[in-house]
This record gives C-alpha cells, sequence and structure tokens, in this order.
C-alpha cells in the first residue's frame, strides 16, 4: 500500500498547483470558522425529524462538488468545511479479488482515467436491465485498480484535480480520514454477485475496522441479508432509485415498496429517497405541494433522507437560484424536517441546518456571520 495517497505530478493542472489552491481554500476556511466560533453560531434543539435532531449532512464522496468524487482531497475538505458531526458517503464497488472501493459510478470510465490506463479492459454489461459498455472494477485486481486516478464525473465542474489522487478502498478512507461516521452506499450487489462477487462477505469483514454508521441499499435483499451482523451499531436504509424498476431481489416495484413502508421498517430503520418524492416538480420546473411522504415515513417509525442536492444542479424556480432556500424547505420551511440530506456540496447543507432552519429573533446576526463563515467558498 502506498504511503501517500496522492499523486506527485498528474494532470488537471498538476498536483503542485492543486495543493497550493487546495492550501489557500483551507487556511481561509480556518480564519472563517475561528471567528464564527468566537461568535457562536447557534443551532436550533429541536426540529421536525423523526427524534427531533439536526438533520444528518451526508457528504457524497466527500466534497465532491469541487473535488473528484471519493477521492483524499474531497473528504478531508469535507470534514473541514461542514457540520462536525457530517457522515461521508463511499459508494462500494468491488474489485476482481473482493476488495471494496470508493467509487461514486460502477463504470470507471466515468470518474477515473482507466480508459486511458487500460483500453484493453473494455467491456459490455447489462446491469439494471440496461447494457453498459466501459470499464468495471470487477475486472480489475486491487493493485491494477492502484494504477488508475480519479476524475471529476461532470463535466460542468472543474477538471483541476483530475488524475491526482488514487482511488480509496473502504478501509484506506478510515485510515486516512478518520470520519467521525461513514456511510457505505451498496447499489449493485445482485449484479456483484452474478459475477461470483460476494459484497455481504466484504461488508461484514470490515465492520471492525471501520466506523460504518450507516448502510444503505436499493435492494432489500440484501439489507436483509446483513441485517442480524449490524443490529444494533450500524443503521440499515432502504434507498428508493429515482425511477419505478424493480427491486432485483425481490421482483416488487418500487412503487408498490413506497406505499408499503411498514414492511420497509421490519427490515430498515430509514429509507433514502430523491427529492422529487418530497417535492415533486411540474415539466416547466416549478414545484408542486409537498407529498405526505416525509410523515408517512415517520408514522412508520422510519427516518428519511433526501437526496440529489448539488449547488450547481437546475433546481426548481421557486427558489430563485438558491440552493439554500432549497435545502431549509426540505428541514424547516415545509411544516416537516426530513433527517438527513445527500449533497454534493455539504458546506452549504451544513448553513442551512446550522444557521438558518427555526431562526429566532435575532435573525440578522445569525445571517450576517454565516454568511461570512459560510459562503465564503460559494
Amino acid at each position: 500500500m502506498r504511503s501517500s495517497r496522492v499523486r506527485g505530478g498528474g494532470g488537471g493542472g498538476g498536483g503542485g498547483e492543486a495543493a497550493a489552491f487546495l492550501a489557500a481554500l483551507l487556511c481561509g476556511l480556518l480564519l472563517l470558522l475561528g471567528a464564527a466560533d468566537a461568535q457562536g453560531i447557534r443551532r436550533p434543539s429541536a426540529y421536525k425529524t423523526l427524534r427531533g435532531d439536526a438533520p444528518l449532512v451526508i457528504a457524497q464522496g466527500g466534497f465532491s462538488g469541487v473535488f473528484p468524487d471519493s477521492s483524499q482531497a474531497a473528504f478531508a475538505f469535507a470534514l473541514l468545511a461542514s457540520a462536525p458531526d457530517t457522515s461521508v458517503w463511499c459508494d462500494v464497488q468491488l474489485t476482481k479479488d473482493g476488495v471494496g472501493i470508493c467509487l461514486r459510478d460502477i463504470n470507471m470510465a466515468n470518474c477515473t482515467n482507466a480508459a486511458t490506463a487500460y483500453p484493453a479492459k473494455k467491456k459490455k454489461y447489462v446491469i439494471d436491465g440496461v447494457p453498459k459498455t466501459g470499464h468495471f472494477s470487477l475486472d480489475f485486481t486491487y493493485s491494477e485498480v492502484q494504477n488508475t486516478y480519479l476524475t471529476q464525473g461532470f463535466y460542468s465542474r472543474t477538471d483541476r484535480f483530475d488524475s491526482i489522487y488514487n482511488i480509496f478502498s473502504v478501509t484506506d478512507l478510515q485510515s486516512y480520514i478518520k470520519p467521525p461516521s461513514v456511510w457505505l452506499n451498496v447499489q449493485h450487489d445482485a449484479f456483484y454477485s452474478q459475477h461470483g462477487l460476494n459484497m455481504r462477505r466484504y461488508i461484514v469483514s470490515i465492520l471492525k475496522s471501520v466506523s460504518v454508521k450507516y448502510i444503505s441499499s436499493p435492494e432489500i435483499g440484501f439489507l436483509k441479508s446483513i441485517s442480524k451482523r449490524v443490529r444494533g451499531r450500524t443503521k440499515l436504509v432502504f434507498r428508493f432509485p429515482d425511477n419505478f424498476l424493480s427491486d432485483p431481489s425481490t421482483n416488487q416495484t418500487y412503487s408498490s415498496l413506497s406505499k408499503n413502508l411498514t414492511f420497509i421498517k421490519t427490515i430498515a430503520s430509514g429509507i433514502m429517497v430523491p427529492k422529487s418524492y418530497i417535492w415533486p416538480v411540474t415539466n416547466d420546473n416549478y414545484l408542486l405541494p409537498p407529498t405526505p411522504f416525509v410523515q408517512d415515513a415517520h408514522r412508520a417509525g422510519l427516518e428519511i433522507y433526501a437526496s440529489d442536492f448539488a449547488n450547481d444542479r437546475i433546481i426548481p424556480y421557486n427558489y430563485s437560484y438558491d440552493p439554500l432556500q432549497e435545502y431549509l424547505s426540505f428541514i424547516s420551511d415545509g411544516g416537516f424536517s426530513v433527517d438527513g440530506v445527500l449533497t454534493d456540496y455539504p458546506i452549504t447543507a451544513s448553513e442551512a441546518i446550522g444557521c438558518f432552519a427555526n431562526l429566532n429573533e435575532s435573525k440578522a446576526d445569525h445571517v450576517f456571520l454565516c454568511r461570512e463563515t459560510f459562503n465564503y467558498f460559494a
């Protein structure tokens, strides 16, 4: 295993330039956070979450809105720039030799330089009923994966940090970053099982060495298979996808499962849904009235987390292009509160939850201080 997870040279402007840019970001943020701590940002004590706690900020692949998803820089900066209890999200993929790695897309060609490093490994698989061509982790040993580097998966975002950072294994995430909370998302257990790889065995094998507080999956069968091994120390979360296909492990449609939350409660302690399950949007991008999905989940005893938050995505016009307003509609302004948000920009979610939700009469001071603290890098 390498002594450093950061490549010395690299593309995207070079490792030196990227490191200098990151250092400047960190320095500025530390100065601002020091001022904020001196003033004391009020954190609301009561929310309409299942247990009345503040909603959880879940950093998808770290601070992936700026750095390549699941890179060392993304994870480290997310913890520095976000709420202290932020959970870091790792999409778990398996290598040919059964090692779990953090990689946002099952197709490595979409988030690494694998296509350039290993052009002969291009293959075609059917995943979730859809034929996909590219480079996939199950065709690489862990040693081969270490010869590839992460890239930004969204072309609209900066590429200056591309081809600098190695891919983390799940245990590397614990060793190098030491996050207070790790959220593992297992999106494709059925696919890996079809090709002789055992995701359950891998997850169970690392539970003693990695502080896994949450495990999510869109496959009921996978959550059932590990439930007895993790009860009491790790929360299981059933993840609804952004479509209404069927769960490959049960052949039940996600639409029918969404109407049977009491059944899901027998397996999981929470659910994760796309934003549109809660605030539907018209074809011309305006909000419809909210659904009762949050209240229904809470009545069933389930925590509910909302996904797909990012500052640079198109959001409903009702928010006037302000992502902060969007967060607030999910945690306070809608008369309900989700139990957490999955975001590429955890700094904005932390701002919404820690500074703007449930403001008391000293609103002006909070608004000024939080804007100065959190929006410096927006």
